[in-house]
């Protein structure tokens, strides 16, 4: 099966956006000033690059000494499937995008120049030689924009700060990807971004009453492109459904009534799987709260920092996999402050 999609990767940014689009800051960058190398796609350096640019070549030959691949990718089909024209011409496409995240997903599982050397290895085995060497050096100059969006300070929660951190991530965008690859592969994204500013700008409006409000947020939402307009109109469900099985939870209801509310909204199926979800997240609360308290007994401990560290370090590992300790370690710096 496929490992995601573009409207359901969508989805998930649209549900997350339900709960209050300035709770992610992180990925809306504060005004900068692009330097000089990046106002042109065509001739895309890798100045102050972490990991070196990677040649198609160099990329193939590591893919020859490859083991399997990740667990997170068995069973899965690579996402997206790549085009190119009758002259051999490699088609921009969203889809191009979901083929580049794919095999970047198992980063944590392996190293980068591993998801390179797979990725590398697939172009060259699903396209032509000029559509494999141009989607090869559009991914390199991917890998560049994210770093330098991770880079960027989150912007400061105000409306204007919104709009011109929208402004410049999208000149961002376009100056690393080019205009064509940038709108096939942040279209959505952009015009989302656009709602959600305008959408704030509303909401912060103190000269509007709530009937005001609420009329001039109909109007943006019909302002959206219909397939964005579905796209919420799906989010909003799950998210009512939601809210109201924590209200009913906090009323006391039982777990049979919460699973006879999701089937009536989602069907047996569905349900099934929040149920899982419900009891995923039940161990991993546990298991977190175990931790928290031993992490505590270890740094009130008085050893040197040293030895706390090489502790914490054991813990960790004696309590979560490999794929769950980046998400233990940020957990720990927010806390620390």
């Amino acid at each position: 099966m496929s490992r995601i999609t573009l409207s359901l990767g969508l989805l998930a940014v649209l549900g997350l956006a339900a709960l209050g689009w300035r709770s992610l800051q992180p990925d809306a960058p504060a005004p900068v000033a692009l330097p000089d190398e990046t106002r042109t796609h065509a001739s895309l350096t890798t100045h102050n690059r972490s990991v070196p640019e990677a040649s198609f070549g160099a990329a193939l030959a590591h893919a020859q000494t490859l083991r399997e691949a990740p667990d997170s990718l068995t069973g899965t089909q690579v996402d997206g499937q790549l085009q190119v024209t009758e002259q051999g011409e490699l088609v921009i496409s969203p889809d191009l995008r979901l083929v580049f995240d794919y095999f970047l997903s198992t980063q944590g599982e392996e190293s980068l120049a591993d998801c390179q050397a797979r990725l590398a290895r697939y172009l060259n085995e699903t396209l032509p030689p000029l559509a494999a060497d141009n989607a090869w050096q559009l991914f390199q100059q991917y890998l560049a924009l994210g770093e330098a969006m991770i880079a960027l300070p989150p912007h400061d929660g105000s409306p204007e700060g919104i709009r011109e951190a929208v402004r410049q991530r999208h000149a961002m965008q376009q100056a690393y990807l080019g205009p064509e690859a940038a709108d096939a592969f942040y279209g959505l994204d952009m015009a989302y971004d656009r709602y959600m500013a305008d959408r704030q700008a509303i909401l912060d409006d103190p000269t509007l009453d709530q009937v005001a409000q609420q009329q001039r947020l109909m109007q943006l939402s019909q302002s959206l492109p219909q397939e964005m307009q579905s796209m919420m109109q799906d989010t909003q469900a799950p998210v009512r459904l939601a809210e109201k099985t924590e209200v009913l939870r906090e009323q006391g209801a039982s777990e049979a009534e919460i699973r006879v509310l999701r089937e009536q909204h989602f069907g047996a199926a569905a349900a099934d799987r929040m149920e899982a979800l419900d009891a995923a997240r039940a161990e991993w609360d546990s298991r977190y709260q175990v931790y928290r308290t031993q992490r505590q007994s270890i740094l009130d401990s008085g050893l040197a920092e040293q030895d706390q560290e090489a502790e914490l370090a054991r813990l960790q590992q004696q309590l979560f996999s490999g794929q769950e300790l980046p998400r233990v370690q940020a957990l720990d710096r927010i806390e620390q402050h």
